[in-house]
């Protein structure tokens, strides 16, 4: 049967992993192809799929009980050292005494779930720390969202190509740096070309670390299995030892979902010896059923049949006459003959599914009776035919959820599914297509939910993950659809944006400059903005934004207004102002735009008089909106406005504390009157500074 954790392999994109199921192992009941029945709704499906990708990348605590719970112990070796093989915890003493430790490890070595075991050692809280995912390059430590809640054990996969930049050592000693001062715990990942780069960087423990054997992983992974068939009888069958021998732990990984999905389907069947059946039809699940799927070909040209067999692909489950009837309209999407479409010559419904591998149940819906087999068929027509053949193929998959009125939402996630394992089960993920559902779903606000979840886990994925987030740059930079660009900005306003922030933003800056999506761009902005992990991020990018000319001014400028709201929100703004003398200098030309007469209005009117009413009671805050007001006021020559951008100021501060309620608001009229006696005294030729800004440091 198909899992809550099928087709869950690394988080690191330059490997295969070991990870394990989020989940305990699932009851054996019947296999219905990618309806997942034992999950709940398929939407639930879809979003678990998120969830066990977000907690793995979070490290969160139920990850990490689950990852230690399917642990296989293997060889950590003491780089540059004599000494014999450590296990996992004689090797966290290195962490212990180091601080910060290279784990060197190849890309099948399983070394994330080795780190993660290290880390465990510690008994801290952990965190994976984002990459530079386009550019390949770890952030700079100043650009990391550090934890501040107290000791932290930290995780970082340093990109495949991180090593060309030419600055990994010095990044890695910023680290370094960064985790003494904390006095937390740092695992680096890296593989042995990256490792010829730093051997030797002071301050660094380094390990080396094999994969485990590969027999005592599956075996691991199926114990829960054992009180309801032979688990062991499977571990010694010929074709299960051939796929084990020599294989990574994210391909052992692979094949335990096989073996549970064709669990569940021989068991259902109630084969008398399961055993060898089960071991049989995992492995050619496995290999996506590959040489079963030529033989078929061959031996099926009857275009009624192949077009049922790809439409069951995407409706499994559903009843069978539906499926018939959408195979016949994939027909003519396909400019097949006209004469296999409803003709009493044609093969029925019951001799389809025979030839098509399938059954038919009591109330008449229609599955396939191999495990995996819908993502197998799909991935082997996208690798058989041709771009046209599956541009039509997925314009007709887009609108099988359109029905005149709302959309049928199961059909939706039927479809949305079809996309996700088949590109999860691709050698080359073809993620082009993820567009015909965009152009067709997202006007439906239903279905945006869907989109969204869908594009985000693709980005996450080991598989696709690295050609989804290069589409997503390719959309926000170079299309036009509305509706596209709105789902690039919803996406980066989600968990993609926790695992690669630097890759959010950059997309959402080039979608600032694209006038048709200001409100979606300016919506995912305020979405980041309470996240703590992503504040100063958000607030360096608005600023960004304000700093530049055209469009993008104005999403940074309402972005801005938008996290300007709330009094403890602007609090925050002014420390980080207050701070960085770079953010100061880049607000300054925008509030001199804003200050250019007719002056402030709407929502940026508002935001200034929240401002003022925060600084009301705190010195320091005045004489930081004093040095902003003061610079964005005479920026430029005496001929360029400075006198109407002043007197504009003096507006607003007038209209703000109106001199008829001075006795009620007397903390607001001596400030008000203090401000502008600033502003008149400013002359344009002398600069200014507040040694005050020290207080916010």
């Amino acid at each position: 049967m198909t899992t809550a954790a099928d087709e869950f392999g690394s988080l690191d994109d330059s490997t295969t992993d070991d990870l394990p199921d989020l989940v305990e192992g699932p009851m054996i009941t019947a296999n219905h192809g990618q309806a997942a029945t034992n999950v709940g709704t398929m939407t639930q499906y879809i979003t678990n799929w998120l969830g066990r990708y977000r907690a793995a990348r979070e490290l969160s605590p139920e990850f990490v009980a689950s990852t230690m719970d399917t642990f296989v112990e293997r060889e950590y070796l003491h780089a540059g050292l004599s000494t014999g093989p450590m296990r996992s915890g004689e090797a966290a003493s290195l962490l212990r005494e180091y601080h910060c430790v290279l784990l060197v490890g190849s890309a099948e070595s399983g070394r994330r779930t080795a780190a993660v075991a290290l880390l465990s050692h510690t008994g801290l809280p952990m965190h994976e720390l984002p990459v530079d995912d386009d550019v390949q390059r770890l952030l700079r430590p100043g650009d990391v969202a550090w934890d501040e809640s107290g000791r932290v054990a930290y995780l970082v996969v340093v990109p495949r190509q991180a090593e060309r930049s030419g600055r990994l050592v010095e990044q890695l000693a910023g680290y370094r740096a960064e985790v003494e001062r904390r006095d937390a715990r740092l695992v680096v990942l890296l593989d042995r070309e990256a490792w010829l780069m730093v051997e030797g960087l002071p301050g660094f423990g380094a390990l080396m670390v094999g994969p485990p054997d590969p027999g005592r992983v599956l075996e691991r992974l199926l114990r829960d299995q054992r009180q309801v068939w032979e688990v062991d009888r499977l571990l010694h069958e010929q074709a299960v030892a051939q796929v084990l021998r020599g294989a990574g732990p994210g391909q052992v990984l692979r094949l335990y979902r096989r073996i549970m999905s064709a669990a569940g389907e021989v068991l259902r069947r109630g084969v008398a010896d399961p055993v060898p059946v089960i071991a049989e039809e995992a492995v050619k699940a496995y290999q996506n059923w590959d040489e079963q799927l030529v033989q078929w070909f061959e031996q099926y040209s009857d275009p009624r049949a192949r077009l049922f067999l790809i439409a069951l692909a995407f409706l499994e489950g559903e009843p069978a006459g539906d499926v018939l009837d959408r195979s016949e309209k994939l027909g003519k999407v396909l400019d097949e003959s006209a004469d296999l479409r409803g003709g009493v010559g044609g093969m029925g419904i019951r001799r389809l599914a025979r030839c098509v591998g399938a059954e038919v149940d009591g109330e008449w819906r229609i599955r396939f009776t191999r495990a995996a087999y819908a993502s197998s068929v799909l991935s082997f027509v996208h690798g058989d035919q041709s771009k046209e053949f599956r541009r039509k193929l997925w314009e007709w998959a887009a609108v099988l959820p359109m029905r005149g009125g709302p959309p049928h939402q199961r059909i939706a996630v039927q479809v949305a599914d079809a996309m996700l394992m088949m590109n999860l089960s691709m050698p080359s993920p073809n993620i082009p297509e993820v567009r015909f559902l965009v152009y067709s779903w997202w006007r439906h606000p239903a279905l945006r939910p869907l989109v969204t979840n869908l594009i985000t886990v693709l980005a996450l994925s080991p598989e696709a993950g690295s050609v989804m987030r290069r589409r997503l740059l390719q959309w926000a930079t170079e299309f036009r659809d509305p509706g596209l660009l709105a789902a690039v900005a919803a996406v980066c306003a989600g968990p993609f944006a926790d695992t690669y922030p630097q890759a959010a933003f950059t997309r959402l800056r080039r979608l600032a400059a694209r006038e048709s999506v200001d409100d979606d761009v300016v919506a995912a902005i305020v979405a980041l903005w309470p996240r703590p992990a992503h504040r100063r991020a958000v607030l360096q990018q608005v600023v960004g934004l304000v700093a530049e000319e055209g469009p993008q001014r104005s999403v940074g400028l309402r972005a801005f207004a938008a996290i300007s709201v709330v009094p403890s929100d602007v609090r925050d703004v002014f420390h980080a102002l207050a701070a960085d003398d770079a953010l100061r200098g880049s607000l300054i030309g925008a509030l001199m735009d804003l200050f250019t007469p007719p002056g402030p209005q709407g929502e940026f009117r508002q935001a200034l008089e929240v401002w003022l009413e925060v600084a009301v009671d705190e010195p320091a805050y005045q004489e930081l909106i004093a040095g902003l007001f003061v610079l964005a006021g005479r920026k430029g020559s005496s001929d360029d406005g400075v006198s109407a951008r002043y007197a504009m100021m003096n507006k607003l501060l007038d209209e703000w504390q109106p001199v008829v309620e001075d006795g009620a608001y007397p903390g607001a009229r001596d400030f008000r009157d203090w401000l502008c006696e600033r502003l008149h005294r400013a002359d344009p030729l002398s600069g200014w500074r507040s040694e005050s800004l020290v207080a916010l440091r």
